[in-house]
């Protein structure tokens, strides 16, 4: 049995030993507390995600497409390809979070912090990629830019 405790004080039990490859879609995790876990491979697609906290956890693999990610923080999370298409991330942290080969396409990154996020082969062809934070992010040759976006200029190093 796992635990998922929110920020209201409310809890969530789950009849699983692990969230690996765990099934949330669609659910309704407004202010979950998944800190520390291991959701690598887990399928968020479309779930409130808003205000949750995924610090220093792994999501290597899952899907998050179209999720609500609003004001989540995913500080030091491992995030390796990651589906994050379609989300809205208005001000989420991902301060240094691992985002290699993650695929953002279509995300409102509106407000969003990427300080020293490692975006290396990042498809980052976002929405309202200006209103983001990258101060020492970095990235590579591998690395998918809105067109006319200059990530320098934003404070990111290409490695």
């Amino acid at each position: 049995m796992i635990t998922i405790c929110f920020q209201t004080g409310e809890t969530l039990d789950l009849p699983l030993d692990n969230l690996a490859n765990s099934i949330f879609s669609g659910m309704e995790l407004h202010r979950a507390i998944f800190d520390g876990f291991d959701v690598s491979g887990a399928d968020f697609t479309k779930s409130n995600l808003r205000n949750a906290s995924f610090n220093y956890s792994i999501l290597s693999g899952a899907v998050l497409h179209g999720a609500a990610l609003m004001n989540a923080t995913l500080v030091g999370a491992q995030m390796k390809k990651v589906d994050l298409s379609g989300v809205v991330a208005i001000g989420a942290d991902f301060t240094e979070a691992d985002l290699s080969l993650s695929d953002l396409r279509n995300a409102d990154v509106c407000g969003a912090i990427f300080i020293r996020a490692n975006l290396c082969g990042v498809n980052f062809e976002v929405k309202r990629i200006e209103g983001a934070f990258f101060s020492g992010a970095i990235y590579n040759e591998f690395t998918v830019w809105p067109k006319g976006f200059d990530p320098v200029m934003f404070g990111a190093s290409e490695v």
